[in-house]
């Protein structure tokens, strides 16, 4: 009458360290970048194909534009590729035995913001 389903995944806590720093160029002007590291909560015995907690090195750098109550920022965004391979998999039905996992994320963003 019921269904109990767990899966160990056996993940880590993970770290993260972000560094980043903002100029100035003019009076309604600003330009960005930045780094982060985060350390991998995966194990590859665990991996699979969904998982993009793998990636560890980010970089990022934007645009801001500010006028009256109004900002506007633009920043790109791209997590560096990760490649993490499984061996015997500890997942129960083992389908993910003799695999690998390659993932990349890229985002453009654009914000805008009204002070009151």
């Amino acid at each position: 009458s019921s269904l109990q389903d767990t899966i160990p995944l056996h993940w880590r806590n993970q770290s993260m360290f972000g560094v980043g720093v903002e100029v100035p160029v003019a009076e309604a002007f600003a330009i960005r970048g930045g780094y982060s590291y985060a350390t991998d909560p995966v194990p590859s015995s665990t991996l699979t194909p969904m998982t993009a907690a793998i990636l560890q090195n980010t970089l990022g750098t934007g645009v801001g534009y500010s006028h009256g109550h109004y900002r506007f920022d633009l920043a790109y965004q791209v997590q560096l590729p990760a490649t993490q391979h499984v061996g015997q998999s500890e997942l129960l039905a083992g389908e993910y035995n003799n695999s690998q996992v390659h993932v990349m994320v890229q985002s453009l963003t654009l914000t805008t913001r009204i002070r009151f």
